[in-house]
């Protein structure tokens, strides 16, 4: 139910979300990013609401997508085989396609994820970053393939700009594993750089869970972003408390994100607000602390779900699955997170 005295809430409070009492919760956990933080957790997100205020910006906090894709259109760019975007998409996956919804959805900025279709040619991306200061930070991929970039590629792009990097497993040749040498130099240079990785587990975390658990715990200054709840399709998949179990690592974060994707098949409620997400979501955030979840879309997939804007918006989920988040955990998960991780990137 909305709460009572909605209207007398701040704007950003009505667009954003409903406002609900906070569980209990356990004892806070250190700043994401950043073992060595003496933050606490109600420091921190009080710390995002608290400098808005001093700026003159506490009627509204930021609103920022913690994951998304843009793309040019094929008529200005030759796919590889096999890689061109869907025709449903081809032609409104652009950045300025994007920054249009933005302006819809009242959205301020993302981390743009380097697509698939693009596979390592940044050359995209990097315009689109460059063209647009202070709306957009990149997300490079890492290639780890066989006489690929590897670690001096994954400088090269750290150097022009990027500042966090995508690790696709399965990318990785086969018969190694994201724990071989160049998996290691790779994610070894992200913490030297506080460049989060995002692992895109799509076929499956429990694939995985060995070599993410091995690399944090080998280079415990390496910041993690968890793509898409872990691909776990509710609190009842199997791979659900592997997830919830990397809260141990101070360093990882989580995505709650492309909600559409990770709804459990025959579920009710696979349609926006995507309920089966909600329990999830407050689960992630009684676990990790609301300091280590992020929102995101899924741009421009989620076009064919829900839409970016209009009347069943992405960025409205949050608010209406069921998590019942806290005014302070609604600011931190839709924007002030994103704005900690990675400070100075977004002009509003």
């Amino acid at each position: 139910p909305v709460v009572a005295g909605c209207a007398s809430l701040p704007r950003w409070a009505q667009r954003l979300g409903r406002v609900a009492a906070p569980r209990s919760r356990a004892p806070p956990s250190r700043a994401a990013f950043n073992p060595q933080s003496p933050h606490s957790r109600r420091e921190v997100i009080f710390g995002t609401t608290m400098a808005m205020a001093s700026s003159g910006e506490a009627e509204r906090p930021s609103v920022i997508d913690a994951h998304l894709h843009v793309w040019p259109s094929p008529s200005a760019y030759t796919y590889a085989e096999g890689k061109a975007p869907p025709d449903s998409l081809a032609e409104v996956s652009s950045a300025e396609s994007l920054l249009e919804q933005f302006a819809k959805a009242g959205v301020d900025g993302a981390l743009v994820v380097q697509p698939i279709n693009l596979k390592f040619d940044h050359s995209y991306v990097s315009s689109v970053i460059d063209k647009y200061p202070g709306k957009f930070v990149g997300c490079c991929l890492a290639d780890p393939t066989e006489h690929g970039g590897g670690v001096d590629e994954l400088r090269r792009l750290l150097d022009g700009g990027y500042r966090a990097v995508r690790f696709n497993p399965g990318l990785w040749p086969s018969g190694t594993k994201m724990t071989d040498r160049v998996g290691r130099e790779m994610f070894a240079l992200c913490g030297e750089r506080n460049a989060p990785v995002g692992f895109m587990c799509f076929h499956g975390l429990d694939l995985s869970i060995e070599e993410i658990d091995t690399l944090c715990t080998d280079y415990p200054k390496t910041p993690v972003l968890m793509d898409h709840f872990g691909f776990c399709k509710g609190v009842r998949d199997p791979n659900w408390q592997k997830l919830l179990g990397l809260a141990r690592f101070p360093q990882v974060s989580v995505k709650a994100s492309a909600q559409f994707r990770v709804t459990p098949e025959g579920a009710n409620g696979a349609s926006w607000p995507y309920l089966s997400t909600g329990e999830q979501l407050r689960e992630l955030i009684d676990t990790f602390g609301a300091e280590r979840v992020v929102w995101g879309s899924d741009f421009p997939f989620v076009l064919e779900q829900c839409g970016y804007s209009g009347e069943t918006p992405a960025a409205g989920i949050i608010r209406e699955c069921g998590a019942r988040l806290s005014d302070e955990e609604m600011a931190a998960v839709m924007g002030g997170n994103l704005r900690r991780m990675f400070p100075g990137a977004w002009s509003r």
